[in-house]
């Protein structure tokens, strides 16, 4: 474990130094809040919050997103899940990139406590355009889980894989697609999220979002799959 923290602290120290000498970069971010109330045979009460921010430095650029989803059905609670994902590109190119991950869920009823991985890979911008960008992520990292039953650790080394696309459709109009797959020896996890979003007036805008996880190996009596279907309010800055 002190091997594995150590790493971690390395990775993610040795951008934020680097970062700490560039000049100031510009920043860019969201905050969503979405929220369902139903009433009658059946009452839910669901909330569901995301906040991003990003900063694009001379050669670093980071990000930070964080999520946040809870639901409740008759005053008991169906769902609960909390999710953060830091990274860190180190640019060489106008394509070319150094991608560093770290990222961790904890879901309530999933079987585990708590699901995180860090990785380190290459990335390369397919597409770099004004209203269009794809990039392409691939690298090794390490995923380290624990199930919520029997408190056992789950340790391997992965491979990573992730793409990611956005495509401003029209002024006020944008179109999101985020994939990534971690595959190990004992275990693979596939994210896909999907977003269409609509600009309101000024900062304001609406979005749909449509999440799938689906993991290869889950605790007994789960599902592989879990996904969501989300409308909320973005507040851009």
């Amino acid at each position: 474990m002190l091997k594995q923290t150590t790493l971690l602290a390395a990775l993610l120290a040795t951008p934020l130094a680097v970062m700490a000498t560039e000049e100031q970069g510009p920043w860019s971010g969201a905050a969503e809040l979405g929220t369902i109330f139903t009433s009658g045979n059946t009452e839910t009460q669901s909330v569901n919050g995301n906040f991003n921010v990003k900063h694009d430095g001379a050669v670093w650029d980071s990000g930070l997103k964080l999520q946040a989803l809870t639901s409740k059905e008759d005053g008991t609670t169906s769902k609960e899940k909390y999710s953060g994902l830091v990274q860190f590109d180190r640019n060489y190119t106008e394509h070319s990139y150094l991608a560093i991950v770290a990222q961790q869920e904890r879901a309530r009823f999933s079987g585990y406590t708590y699901q995180s991985t860090i990785s380190a890979g290459y990335g390369y911008r397919i597409i770099n355009e004004d209203n269009m960008e794809l990039d392409a992520e691939i690298g090794p990292g390490y995923r380290r889980d624990k199930l919520e039953a029997s408190d056992e650790i789950q340790e391997e080394a992965i491979g990573r894989l992730a793409l990611n696309f956005h495509w401003t459709i029209r002024e006020g109009v944008k179109f999101v697609e985020l994939f990534s797959a971690e595959s190990g020896d004992s275990n693979t996890v596939y994210k896909s999220e999907t977003g269409l979003q609509s600009q309101i007036n000024g900062s304001l805008a609406t979005k749909l979002t449509y999440k799938v996880k689906y993991v290869e190996e889950v605790p007994a009596d789960k599902e592989n799959t879990d996904s969501e279907f989300g409308v909320t309010l973005v507040y851009s800055f």
